[in-house]
């Protein structure tokens, strides 16, 4: 079924879409009354709905059942994404939303190819955010991922919080697989993992994330993308503590 967020409660078992998700449902999905669509209120529960009147500007939708949303992973994860060249970071966006991600961080290490450009963050943030909820719609979450405003690399190694680790090609002791195995075996429910550049991480960078108690860890034998490693873990990820 469609699936739709909105902050609000329903009124009286009814639920009133306006603006852009009543046209799309109008004229896009062409749905009309009697058909069934989910709306989410973004923190994890769902309400069946059966559209009762629907003119192209306003949907009313008579609420059917409400229900825990099933989708979300059991621990909140969030990415530091080190910001790629090109539109790379919508794509990154969209794959780790449908993965599971709850909130992305975009990282500015020493070796990114972009830079920070402050007059241009805002209509970025937008444009990551829409991303983030589309996805967020078409694979089923329970929530809308956050996309939080950038930060340069060593303010996000200070400011990372629960157990978090850094992917790490020339990590030779201690695999994700080890670091998903202990961080189970530790019943923490916060996971956060750094990925690096293009031309990945320095050395300095490497030893500061130790320093500030977050370890590296080796993704496998095979050194993967920018934009793939952060699937990969996700993936991982869910295999270990979801599957």
């Amino acid at each position: 079924m469609p699936r739709f967020f909105l902050s609000a409660s329903p009124n009286d078992g009814f639920f009133e879409i306006t603006g852009d998700d009543a046209r799309h449902i109008s004229f896009s999905l062409r749905m009309r009354c009697g058909e069934h669509l989910v709306v989410c209120d973004g923190e994890g529960t769902d309400y069946e709905c059966v559209i009762q009147t629907i003119d192209g500007q306003t949907v009313k939708a008579e609420v059917l059942e409400k229900r825990p949303t099933v989708t979300e992973s059991p621990v909140k994860i969030r990415l530091y994404q080190s910001v790629p060249k090109g539109d790379k970071f919508d794509y990154i966006v969209q794959k780790a939303v449908e993965l599971g991600v709850s909130e992305i961080v975009p990282v500015y290490s020493s070796r990114c190819i972009v830079k920070p450009d402050a007059k241009s963050e805002e209509k970025r943030l937008a444009r990551l955010s829409k991303i983030a909820e589309e996805a967020a719609k078409q694979c089923g979450r329970g929530i809308i991922p956050k996309v939080l405003p950038h930060m340069r690399y060593a303010d996000a190694v200070r400011a990372a919080y629960g157990s978090t680790f850094l992917c790490y090609e020339d990590e030779k002791s201690y695999s994700l697989k080890e670091y998903l195995h202990d961080f189970a075996e530790k019943g923490e429910k916060t996971l956060g993992f750094f990925v690096g550049p293009e031309g990945g991480y320095a050395k300095e960078e490497v030893l500061l994330a130790s320093e500030r108690g977050i370890p590296s860890a080796k993704l496998g034998n095979r050194i993967l993308r920018s934009e793939t490693a952060s699937g990969f873990v996700l993936s991982c990820i869910a295999y270990a503590l979801e599957l």
